[in-house]
């Protein structure tokens, strides 16, 4: 039998604080080399525009081994469908037997806003109380949950070109966050936050690097091709670049390379190397979405299944 988890399972199963948790653990595991995760697998849909990737990951000691299937279509906004879609199957490591298919589109979200509660939790500066964040799409809402869930925030200054303070999305969201979210086109009122954040589908540069204060912590999060970047070489080189896996990023991300990368994420938490030496410090946090952060939240989802006896199961064969 396999048990099934629909969008709704999954969703009343997860949460940012737990997410973390496990975010933390996985990036430790990966350090312990007890990771096997090749390359993902990816297939462009010219005619659509359209992204399909494969990505399998094997963790030792979490007993998980999965994998995700994902597709990103920009031009379903126009069909009133979501633009990224993704499905998650998990296998027993004992006998290879397939044990659950859950819906991933929740789980993509939720992972990649937990890496940056993983990230700012030890590169910001802990009295850190405001974010400002490009962007105002599907993966805003998780980035904002996971840095209010490691960081007192009190002000959020948000810009996007479709950013609408009116918005029924901003709405929900202010009320869900419980602190008000300014919408501005300024981008130097952005910048003047302790905590950045771009989370936008921008191939180019998104501000001046030169007038990121002192002290800022960036998480990057959208970008993921050699030729594009969202912030320029001035930041870049002005800050201290963390990565959530280097060879990853050094051969998929923009502007990323061995010579700027101060270090993986796995050896901040494990206290191997230390990013912020002074208050001064300006940080970076590249996130190129690894298959271990799917398939560890995938199967802390699976397990507390299992405990709460939520799911149908069905026979395949």
């Amino acid at each position: 039998m396999v048990l099934l988890l629909t969008h709704k399972d999954v969703s009343s199963l997860l949460t940012m604080e737990s997410n973390i948790k496990t975010m933390e653990k996985s990036f430790i595991e990966l350090s312990n080399d007890n990771v096997k995760m090749p390359d993902r697998g990816v297939v462009i849909v010219e005619d659509k525009n359209g992204w399909y990737g494969v990505m399998t990951a094997h963790m030792s000691d979490m007993k998980a081994l999965g994998t995700k299937i994902v597709t990103v279509f920009p031009e379903n906004t126009s069909l009133n469908k979501p633009t990224t879609q993704g499905v998650i199957s998990l296998t027993d490591v004992d006998t290879g037997e397939l044990l659950c298919i859950m819906d991933g589109s929740l789980i993509t979200g939720m992972r990649t806003g937990a890496v940056t509660g993983v990230a700012t939790k030890y590169l910001s500066k802990k009295d850190s109380n405001s974010i400002g964040i490009f962007g105002s799409g599907y993966q805003s809402r998780f980035q904002l949950l996971a840095i209010c869930s490691v960081r007192d925030i009190n002000k959020i200054v948000l810009t996007s070109p479709s950013a609408d303070k009116k918005s029924e999305y901003l709405k929900s969201l202010e009320k869900e966050l419980n602190i008000p979210i300014i919408v501005t086109h300024n981008v130097e009122k952005v910048l003047q936050n302790d905590i950045l954040v771009t989370a936008t589908s921008s191939t180019s540069p998104l501000f001046d690097g030169n007038l990121v204060n002192p002290g800022t912590h960036i998480n990057c999060i959208g970008a993921h091709t050699k030729e594009s970047t969202e912030v320029d070489s001035v930041t870049l080189n002005r800050s201290k670049i963390i990565v959530d896996e280097s060879q990853t990023a050094i051969r998929e991300a923009g502007g990323i390379s061995d010579a700027n990368v101060f270090a993986d994420l796995a050896d901040i938490i494990l206290g191997n190397k230390v990013a912020r030496a002074n208050e001064d410090d300006i940080t970076l946090f590249k996130s190129m979405g690894l298959s271990l952060e799917d398939i560890s939240t995938a199967n802390l989802i699976y397990n507390e299944a299992i405990k709460q006896g939520l799911g149908n199961n069905i026979n395949l064969s």
